[in-house]
């Protein structure tokens, strides 16, 4: 075990892998309840499972034309997943059943009754029950705005109707067969008078909201018609939550409801999804792996490159990109193994790593077509190293030969493909008018300064705002040529390629994501840039100024990368775009993005030009404002007036915009797949015990690795070893407080 332990430690781009990606695993999503984050995730994600799970192959056959638009590279990553995930899906338990002595009782949708006058609100509800001998029969409900009545009180009464036209009736009294939802709310608590019997679950999605039940018995059973239940108070209202009657034999039939709170065919979707975030967990954790190689290959130290490799991790959009379902950490990674078997091939000169680099690039511009554009780039950079070695006369004609291997995948590959897609597929439909006809829409009608301005320094998506580290590492880039002569153009040409593109789509920023996200295939290569200055500062002790400087940035670029994988970005641009947008002139944008506002207002997913040019609306701003309202939800639960106060301090209005939300709550919640799971199947203790066995297992992996990289990064003197020590009981200060905001739902 020893042994085992002291290779790990000898291994840091094992420890740097097992240090990423128990990050990331830790903090992965759910997404839209289970539904994801994208348009692309979801094709590839519903490809996979057609070809996996679906015997017929039906998405495949009738969506097989947008393999055009988005590639075949995610879908293909996925397929293990999706397989994986089948079994889990088919056995995991029903999120819309409570599990009682005997029966699962479904949950449903029943009309409320009271003497309240809120929508839908009866005073008689017909449980619509379906004709039979029955012994038993259980109730599930809870009840509201019941604070003031006294403990049993009779609130309901269930009225059954037998065969025969007698009427057997049954009280429903507070405290004993129901009480109130909210009964352990301390605004609740202070008032209420009555008891709280046993609650069988907790609602979905509400920790702190009740659900209760009674079970009456027949003895003899009864040959029932119909049952009903009516309201007996003038105020308050009483909800049925579900309904199951036990007939003669033992079968249990539930009550039919007027719709399911969640389907069996939902439930499986969920779960079989609720795994697709771990593959780009795993692949930006190796991209990190991959920013390490490269760094050590261009000659810095294990300690740099290590540093480098987490800053990357951590302290940019890789973090949050590794939680979605976006095709972006793919890219990233496969460009990044391109690099990486390039630097390789020119410390060995084996032609094969050209080889394996065409086809990782290959595979790059089948998951997205644009990374094309990448491809000068390493034909280039082929061409300066052999021009630099023999002459440029030699080189040129070296270099040839070896362009022609690099691009061998595509000259081998792309014609069969394109030959089977003709046979197979409607040749002309898949590739005349998908892929040429999406590459003529919204491409090059931007004006180039409203792209570039927004991509890199735009309130809402500027990728300097979103990575503050790069504000120290792209100035050394003359730093970094003179270091590095043509190795440098891997790093300074792919984002100069990217931005310029990008900077004349008509939608630069990515659609609804967090920050500029055509942009994160460039961020490993800027944070490159800055290995010089990284070593600068550990081989020189007295630049203690530089290192703070450093260290806050850091500290600073991580900030961001927190409030995006804390929440679903679609929750603050949804509370914009339905509940602020039509509240202000031109929906925000006379305050920034008017210039843009032609091209926002005609996007399907909403106008959103305030949200990326203002100051105002910057989703920095507007997850900042949420998070502070989910603190005060889980810190003070019981004062809904802090709540209340702290959603009503939008950032908008601290800048004189007056624009109220009507429901900003609906942005509250917090996105990780641990308190999803707690919130959602708190009535099945074995889930709670299998997501506390995880946690816990990714936080020991996390902590490990963490101990390992820190020996490794500091290594020098006393002072480095109380750094060391620091480092590692902060971190573990950090897991602890991220355990405790489970226990605080």
């Amino acid at each position: 075990m020893r042994s085992l332990i002291g290779g790990v430690n000898c291994r840091p781009a094992l420890l740097i892998f097992l240090f990423m990606f128990s990050i990331y695993a830790m903090t992965l999503g759910m997404g839209r309840n289970g539904a994801g984050y994208s348009a692309d995730g979801t094709f590839a994600f519903e490809m996979a499972k057609s070809a996996m799970v679906d015997p017929g192959h039906a998405y495949l056959r009738d969506q097989n034309k947008n393999f055009a638009r988005w590639g075949v590279g995610l879908p293909t990553v996925l397929l293990p997943f999706v397989a994986l995930a089948e079994p889990i899906a088919l056995s995991a338990p029903q999120r819309d059943r409570i599990p009682l002595a005997e029966h699962d009782v479904l949950l449903v949708n029943f009309h409320p009754i009271g003497g309240t006058d809120g929508h839908g609100v009866k005073e008689r509800l017909d449980l619509s029950i379906k004709s039979g001998t029955y012994d038993r029969m259980t109730l599930v409900s809870h009840s509201g705005l019941s604070a003031e009545f006294a403990q049993g009180t009779e609130i309901a009464r269930v009225s059954l109707v037998q065969s025969s036209g007698e009427v057997t009736t049954y009280p429903i009294r507070v405290g004993v067969e129901t009480a109130e939802w909210a009964y352990d709310r301390g605004d609740v608590r202070a008032v209420i008078q009555h008891e709280q019997p046993k609650p069988v679950a907790r609602h979905i999605g509400n920790s702190r909201a009740y659900y209760y039940a009674a079970t009456w018995e027949f003895d003899p059973p009864l040959d029932l018609v119909s049952a009903e239940v009516a309201y007996l108070r003038s105020t308050g209202n009483f909800y049925v939550d579900g309904l199951a009657l036990r007939m003669v034999g033992g079968r249990w039939i539930d009550g039919p409801g007027v719709g399911r709170v969640w389907s069996e065919r939902q439930n499986q979707e969920f779960f079989r999804r609720l795994w697709v975030p771990v593959a780009n967990a795993l692949i930006t954790a190796f991209a990190a792996v991959l920013v390490f190689r490269i760094v050590r290959r261009l000659g810095y130290s294990e300690q740099v490159s290590i540093v480098i490799a987490i800053i990357y991790g951590l302290g940019t959009m890789a973090w949050p990109y590794a939680k979605y379902d976006f095709a972006e950490p793919l890219v990233t990674t496969l460009l990044l193994t391109t690099v990486w078997l390039i630097l390789v091939f020119d410390f060995t000169n084996r032609r094969r790593y050209v080889f394996l680099a065409g086809s990782a690039i290959f595979a790059a511009v089948l998951t997205k077509y644009v990374s094309v554009i990448a491809i000068p780039v390493f034909l280039l950079a082929i061409l300066l190293r052999e021009g630099r070695k023999h002459g440029w006369f030699a080189g040129f004609r070296s270099s040839l030969q070896l362009q022609m291997i690099l691009l061998a995948p595509f000259l081998l590959i792309v014609p069969a493909v394109l030959l089977v897609a003709g046979l197979v597929f409607d040749f002309r439909l898949l590739y005349e008018r998908e892929l040429l006809g999406g590459l003529q829409r919204g491409w090059l009608e931007l004006p180039f300064g409203l792209g570039l301005g927004g991509l890199l320094t735009s309130w809402g998506k500027g990728v300097l705002w979103y990575n503050p580290i790069l504000l120290l590492t792209v100035p050394v880039i003359p730093w970094f040529i003179r270091r590095h002569g043509w190795r440098s153009a891997f790093f300074i040409a792919i984002p100069i390629v990217y931005v310029l593109l990008y900077s004349r789509k008509q939608v630069w920023y990515g659609g609804n994501a967090w920050g500029p996200r055509y942009l994160v295939p460039t961020l490993p290569f800027l944070v490159v840039l800055g290995a010089p200055l990284i070593e600068h500062m550990f081989s020189c002790s007295r630049r203690r100024l530089l290192k703070v400087v450093l260290a806050l940035t850091v500290a600073i670029s991580v900030v961001p990368q927190l409030m995006g994988v804390s929440k679903d970005f679609t929750g603050y641009l949804d509370v914009f775009q339905q509940q602020v947008a039509g509240a202000v002139p031109l929906n925000g944008a006379i305050y920034g993005g008017a210039d843009y506002q032609p091209w926002s207002s005609i996007q399907p997913e909403g106008d959103y030009a305030a949200v990326l040019y203002s100051y105002q609306f910057s989703p920095l701003l507007g997850h900042a404002w949420l998070l502070r309202a989910d603190a005060v939800n889980l810190l003070a639960p019981d004062r809904t007036d802090f709540l209340a106060d702290a959603l009503s301090r939008t950032p908008w209005s601290r800048f004189g915009v007056d624009a109220i939300p009507r429901r900003p709550e609906n942005g509250l919640g917090l996105d990780f797949w641990s308190m999803g799971l707690t919130e959602s199947f708190l009535a099945y203790p074995v889930v709670l015990i299998w997501v506390a066995i995880i946690l816990l297992g990714l936080q020991f992996l996390a902590l490990g690795a963490w101990i390992g990289l820190t020996k490794k990064m500091f290594i020098r003197s006393r002072t480095a070893r109380v750094m060391q020590v620091g480092a590692v009981m902060s971190f573990a200060s950090l897991l602890i407080v991220f355990d405790t905001l489970h226990f605080m739902l």
